[in-house]
């Protein structure tokens, strides 16, 4: 009998390439991966891998094998929801993992909510940037990911994955009060901000790489006078009038902010919130709550264009 957590640690090292990097994605050691993939190797009654230098390549046997690994992986995820639902749903343990205005914004409500409706559930909260959520995911170390369409983010169709969605975060203006901009109800993003100097995050990032490919839509490269990645600190420049920023809608959610003014903005960026789990995974409750606490995000409270979604 193949156990099928060893195939998921070959699915891995299909992934990565390498014992190490498999290893390192599983917070396993690199002896731990040899010994079980010798072990899936006894197991399936034929070699799965060969060495080349340091490097370890998959044999035609362990293809076959990964040829149904999807199937199998998804089987299992719909077994547990089954057994779950055998129990009325009033049983459940979650590993949630989201990016930190996620967690304030949507996870820290919709479990509050699951509180209530859903007294029986545990929930284990994980703070998981974008660009690591997806592996964790794949790996096992999260069950659902509160994550937004970046670059890390698996490619449509993937057999590994269920991806739903959740809302489209709009960015606003972020102003300090005193600007002449202040006073307007609504901004265009060219012909308002494109002489500002702004503050943003450092290129690399999943903010940086959002802002400016809005910008570089509306025909201008912003001009950044100050990098800087923390969101507490970009509101506090702000308010001292050192710049103005681009910011998604989850970052200035349920803060008091004197001295600053949001302001909605016409061509500007957004992003696909989604709820990213296992194939064969039912996310439910939690995916219902998500986007119950989605619908609730508010808006600038001026200007006719931050309509949420």
């Amino acid at each position: 009998m193949i156990d099928v957590r060893r195939l998921q640690l070959l699915q891995a090292l299909d992934h990565h390439r390498t014992v190490a990097a498999t290893a390192e994605a599983l917070n396993v050691t690199p002896s731990a991966v040899s010994q079980q993939l010798a072990a899936l190797a006894k197991e399936a009654g034929v070699p799965l891998v060969e060495r080349q230098g340091r490097r370890f390549l998959l044999t035609g046997a362990a293809r076959v094998l990964l040829k149904r690994a999807h199937v199998i992986f998804a089987e299992m995820e719909r077994a547990t929801a089954d057994l779950a639902e055998y129990a009325d749903g009033d049983r459940g343990v979650v590993r949630v993992g989201s990016f930190s205005t996620g967690i304030s914004d949507l996870v820290a409500p919709a479990l509050a909510r699951l509180r209530d409706s859903h007294p029986g559930w545990s929930f284990e909260v994980v703070q998981a940037e974008p660009e690591e959520s997806a592996e964790m995911v794949r790996s096992g170390r999260l069950d659902v990911a509160v994550t937004m369409s970046t670059s890390h983010l698996p490619p449509a169709g993937d057999p590994d994955f269920r991806s739903d969605p959740v809302m489209v975060e709009l960015f606003d203006a972020i102003l300090p009060y005193q600007h002449p901009l202040a006073t307007r109800t609504s901004l265009h993003l060219a012909d308002d901000l494109a002489d500002e100097g702004w503050i943003m995050s450092a290129p690399g990032t999943a903010w940086n790489a959002c802002v400016t490919a809005a910008a570089n839509q509306a025909g201008f490269q912003p001009r950044v006078v100050h990098t800087v990645d923390d969101f507490s600190a970009v509101f506090a420049m702000v308010q001292s009038g050192l710049g103005v920023a681009l910011m998604p809608r989850l970052a200035w959610t349920g803060l008091n902010l004197p001295q600053i003014v949001v302001r909605g903005v016409r061509e500007t960026a957004r992003r696909h919130i989604l709820v990213l789990s296992r194939a064969g995974a039912t996310p439910e409750p939690l995916l219902t709550a998500v986007r119950e606490a989605a619908s609730k995000v508010p808006v600038p409270s001026v200007g006719p264009f931050a309509i949420a979604g």
